[in-house]
């Protein structure tokens, strides 16, 4: 039977949907909330019983994926104490150490795993990367996903490996040709001069396809996905005879190609395309430090310390954070947006005009929506993954001792799918605008951003 009041009946419909959505609004996303359910589950299961492994690991791997890592440890270490052979202690145990970046005692536990465990095994395939081990990372590659990186990595087994510094003083300076909305360094690529993005988002080097036919990179049929800029994006793998770099010269440097063609547009409007990006995997050959007051990049060879910008009298220190690295090399630190829960944040410099970014879900969980005129600007997401982002102001940022007020950012900046990649939570990454009228060296040894300024 119709109904004669289709108003009333739209009113309710419109009131139901209403409370439906504000359900959400404030709360952790489905996927947490399911994560948390799991843990109260496996800590009720274990409350009251006999001791055992199955019943300690599982409340451990709940622990672990809501980055609760102090209690899964202690768990973990228990059952392998008890039960040395266990592969999922030492599969978690082996996780925290790759995030440590303690490679021998990640390397002993992920072995122990691998066997049958599937993360483990993506886990030991990070792990090889990392310590070069070229050919035994290729034997991992299709199962971590990219069978079009193996080629490559068996090239980079042979000789002396990549990222060799052959010459170069024991400290450089590369001043900005441009500091906003994303740092811009002249390098020379194969010899001819180009502009670069310094983003510690991205991993081995990225270049846009032009730029690599007209430095003459040697470039592979077989392609492969890189995480950068919030998402995971298919890329060519390249290899760069010679890059230099303010007087260093690095040879043999792996790369990835794919258009960026949109993308400098976005980051050099009406200006010299950007050839491509310098991402973490070169930069930690040095000790580097990301001025953003003085508009530099600083290169010094490992081991030599930053001198403090204090001395010159213009920053004063500010503090240190520190962090981990997940993955292969994801540069990762904690902090929260505008007062919420303790996040994972992914540091990935070179997001353009941006401070925070994150899926919606996370910044409908802490009260931050676009505006109205917001969400109808689009942000290099538009771009590089073919759906745009909506500008957001977060209240506050902070990371450690770190305090930022009204913190420019994109939703969506961070896909969703990247929220669980290492079976880990993270909620957002960290970018440029966040480090404005900072001065931010990595200080590898210590695990610590060091952070200068104001």
């Amino acid at each position: 039977m119709r109904s004669r009041h289709p108003a009333a009946c739209a009113l309710a419909l419109a009131a139901l949907l209403a409370g439906a959505a504000l359900a959400d609004w404030m709360q952790p996303d489905p996927s947490y909330r399911d994560a948390l359910l799991e843990m109260r589950s496996a800590a009720r299961d274990t409350v009251g019983q006999p001791p055992g492994a199955a019943r300690l690991d599982t409340l451990a791997v709940a622990l672990l994926r809501l980055g609760r890592f102090a209690d899964a440890q202690g768990l973990f270490e228990r059952v392998l104490a008890e039960s040395p052979g266990d592969e999922a202690a030492a599969a978690g145990l082996g996780k925290l150490a790759l995030f440590r970046d303690d490679r021998t005692r990640a390397e002993s536990l992920l072995a122990i795993a691998a066997r049958t465990d599937h993360e483990a095994r993506l886990d030991l395939y990070a792990l090889r990367l990392r310590r070069g081990e070229y050919a035994a990372a290729a034997e991992l590659a299709e199962e971590a996903g990219q069978a079009g990186r193996a080629p490559l990595l068996r090239l980079l087994a042979e000789g002396d490996g990549p990222y060799a510094v052959t010459a170069g003083p024991e400290e450089a300076t590369l001043f900005f040709v441009r500091s906003y909305p994303v740092p811009l360094v002249r390098v020379k690529l194969n010899g001819q001069s180009v502009l670069m993005a310094v983003d510690t988002g991205a991993g081995d080097l990225l270049l846009d396809n032009s730029a690599a036919r007209r430095c003459k990179v040697t470039v592979f049929p077989e392609q492969t996905t890189t995480f950068w800029s919030g998402s995971h994006m298919a890329v060519k793998n390249a290899l760069v005879s010679r890059l230099d770099l303010g007087g260093f010269r690095v040879e043999r440097v792996p790369a990835g190609v794919l258009s960026l063609h949109r993308w400098s547009l976005e980051v050099n409007p009406v200006s010299e395309p950007v050839a491509g990006v310098i991402g973490l995997n070169l930069l930690r050959r040095f000790s580097p430090t990301l001025d953003f007051e003085a508009h530099r990049l600083e290169l010094r060879r490992p081991g030599r310390v930053a001198p403090a910008a204090g001395v010159a009298g213009t920053l004063a220190p500010a503090g240190r954070v520190p962090f981990e690295l997940w993955g292969e090399n994801e540069l990762m630190v904690y902090g929260s947006l505008n007062g919420g829960r303790r996040m994972a944040l992914v540091v990935q410099s070179g997001v353009p005009g941006c401070g925070v970014g994150a899926p919606r879900e996370v910044f409908d969980e802490v009260g931050v929506k676009p505006g109205m005129v917001a969400r109808a600007m689009k942000g290099a997401g538009a771009w590089l993954q073919g759906r745009p982002w909506a500008q957001v102001m977060v209240p506050t940022v902070s990371v450690g001792p770190i305090v930022r007020d009204k913190v420019p950012g994109w939703s969506g900046a961070l896909d969703p799918g990247e929220l669980w990649r290492h079976g880990v939570r993270r909620d957002a990454l960290l970018s440029n605008d966040f480090f404005r009228g900072q001065r931010v060296t990595l200080d590898w040894e210590r695990r610590e951003l060091v952070f200068e300024g104001d």
